[in-house]
């Protein structure tokens, strides 16, 4: 498989030593930028990164917690400005995709409208938890079905990529059966994947590094197409004890590989 690792677009300073050494290891084929807002200021020094090691990226756009929320049609000119700058940084790093959250409450339809007039730069949509952590009881996350997600690729023509973490915390809100309903995600045919641990029959999406929650990674692994990108989601924005994890995520994938199945 591809492995990336997803980064912060203003983390530069923290990330760059460590991305520099494990891109030259060959620990790793891309990095996932989170370009929040207005953060056009440290667009040069990841470009500068690609032009002088020739790292690769992709772009996860900023969601609801940055104030970008495409189900909702009052914060279609806000969305709209915002997808300009994150369409800028995709553009500019060449990325391959770019990673969008379809938003909270609102309305599917709303979604599919504002993707085909902002145009997000070589969009996929990524499947969510049925609730947000932050509102557990007063929100709920469009995309997080798959139904809706299907709607998307359909009315938008832009691909799926699918949050194994994201599918089953949905199917646990849902009451219904987390592998069963990680399969339904599977048949919309994925073309990358997000990774990360959690609980299993929690509702509410952690992002743990792999095995630090209970996660059957024995039965997951033999899932998933070995053949697109996997980006782990195991970094977040309050990691600041180094990257021997994230080492270990990407080492307990490649000596797991060969129970994974090449579709």
């Amino acid at each position: 498989m591809k492995i990336g690792i997803k980064q912060f677009s203003n983390k530069f300073d923290f990330y760059k030593d460590f991305l520099i050494e494990y891109w030259e290891k060959q620990y790793f084929n891309y990095a996932e930028l989170f370009v929040a807002p207005n953060q056009s200021d440290y667009l040069p020094l990841w470009y500068e990164l690609k032009n002088k090691y020739g790292i690769n990226y992709t772009i996860h756009a900023p969601h609801f917690s940055q104030g970008v929320n495409l189900a909702d049609k009052e914060l279609f000119e806000h969305n709209k400005e915002i997808y300009k700058e994150i369409n800028l940084f995709a553009k500019e790093l060449d990325a391959k995709y770019m990673v969008v959250h379809a938003g909270m409450n609102g309305s599917i339809e709303e979604v599919a409208k504002q993707i085909n007039l902002i145009k997000p730069y070589r969009i996929k949509i990524e499947n969510k938890p049925y609730v947000s952590p932050r509102h557990p009881d007063s929100t709920i996350c469009r995309g997080a079905t798959v139904k809706e997600i299907q709607f998307v690729m359909e009315n938008c023509g832009c691909e799926f990529n699918l949050d194994i973490g994201h599918a089953f915390c949905s199917a646990v809100s849902q009451n219904l059966d987390q592998y069963e309903y990680l399969d339904e995600f599977l048949k919309l045919n994925p073309t990358s994947y997000h990774l990360s641990d959690g609980i299993f029959n929690d509702r509410i999406d952690i992002h743990y590094h792999l095995n630090c929650g209970d996660y059957d990674w024995n039965k997951i692994l033999p899932k998933l197409n070995n053949n697109i990108n996997w980006t782990l989601e195991t970094i977040t924005k309050k990691d600041t004890d180094g990257f021997d994890k994230i080492i270990n995520d990407i080492e307990f994938l490649n000596q797991n590989a060969t129970v994974i199945n090449c579709k």
